[in-house]
């Protein structure tokens, strides 16, 4: 099969858990009809099975690809934390964890400030899973190695028995990790001649011996992955596993729209509350105004006809004096006749 043909299963899953949530499903299973076009049924079987991620587990895979020196350095202070803990160095333990802290509060901060993630908002839920993930990631080596390759199908928690995940499930840890070990035994089976087409690694359950037995496990062979009844039975198990997950994501989201709706109106009552608050002492402002000001009218009405009152007598006075001024003037005129 000439290389352009192969299917590049690393590069794949990268670019499926990157892809907006919506269109997860469907890049999902182009993925699958490419690995099976290109011969990989393994592969093709393996990437089936990934699960769409909880809206937590994607913007924690979108944030561990937009701050990777962040997640790094958590990644790093996990080593240190281990280290200190094994030489019982408790001073040194203490002022990691205040480190842990600082350091996860303040990439929760700036996602909590943008307020949404790839164009997605972000819950105060949400916000909470990615503090408990990123603690997991700083307490567990393989939970800090699928966070920060952004492959989380499931935000994670730190108990005391080892990394579970939202759910209260045991996490699934999904990494690549090349098939080095098998690359002589892929080259006599008339695989890739260079033999370092990378897989899917078996989903690490739980922490220490659980781990360790999940990778000594037996590597599957293309023809077990087509027949073998238990592998039909756990694909069918993880994807109804996959339909009720979806469907809490769906009621999630549309919890998560709700909540934004009422905080919008409980916003806009708060304004309106306020405003009329302030109208209403608007209102009794204007309204002692309005009486004073009748009161002022009132009294200028009264005024008003007290004066027409007085100017009508005064211009009937007025009327009797003139009449008597020009008698006075006849008689004057008569008695300088005489």
């Amino acid at each position: 099969m000439p290389a352009d043909d192969q299917f590049d299963l690393d590069t794949a899953v990268d670019a499926l858990y990157a892809r907006p949530l919506d269109e997860f499903i469907a890049a999902r299973d182009a993925a699958v009809r490419q690995a099976t076009d290109s011969g990989d049924r393994l592969g093709a079987a393996r990437v089936k099975r990934l699960r769409k991620p909880s809206v937590a587990a994607w913007v924690i895979n979108q944030v561990a690809r937009e701050h990777p020196d962040e997640i790094g350095a958590l990644a790093s202070l996990g080593d240190e934390l281990r280290a200190a803990t094994q030489d019982r160095d408790r001073a040194r333990i203490r002022a990691l964890d205040h480190l842990r802290r600082e350091r996860t509060d303040a990439l929760v901060r700036v996602v909590r400030e943008a307020g949404e993630v790839g164009g997605r908002s972000v819950s105060s839920a949400v916000l909470d899973r990615m503090t408990e993930t990123l603690t997991a990631a700083v307490m567990d080596p393989d939970a800090a190695a699928v966070v920060r390759a952004g492959r989380l199908s499931r935000a994670l928690q730190h108990v005391g028995f080892g990394i579970v995940d939202e759910e209260g499930e045991e996490a699934e840890l999904v990494e690549l990790r090349p098939a080095t070990s098998e690359a002589g035994r892929s080259k006599d089976a008339g695989g890739p001649e260079d033999g370092e087409r990378p897989k899917v690694a078996e989903a690490s359950k739980g922490t220490g011996a659980s781990r360790a037995a999940g990778r000594s496990r037996p590597k599957e062979t293309p023809a077990a992955d087509k027949t073998d009844p238990a592998e039909a039975d756990l694909v069918a198990a993880e994807q109804a596993v996959e339909e009720a997950s979806a469907r809490v994501d769906e009621l999630e989201a549309r919890r998560d729209e709700v909540r934004e709706r009422l905080r919008t109106a409980d916003e806009v009552i708060e304004r309106g509350e306020g405003e009329v608050e302030r109208l209403d002492r608007e209102l009794e402002r204007l309204a002692a105004e309005r009486d004073t000001v009748s009161e002022a009218l009132d009294d200028a009405r009264e005024t008003a006809d007290e004066a027409r009152t007085d100017l009508e007598a005064l211009e009937d006075e007025l009327d009797d004096a003139v009449e008597r001024a020009a008698e006075a003037r006849r008689r004057r005129r008569a008695a300088r006749g005489r």
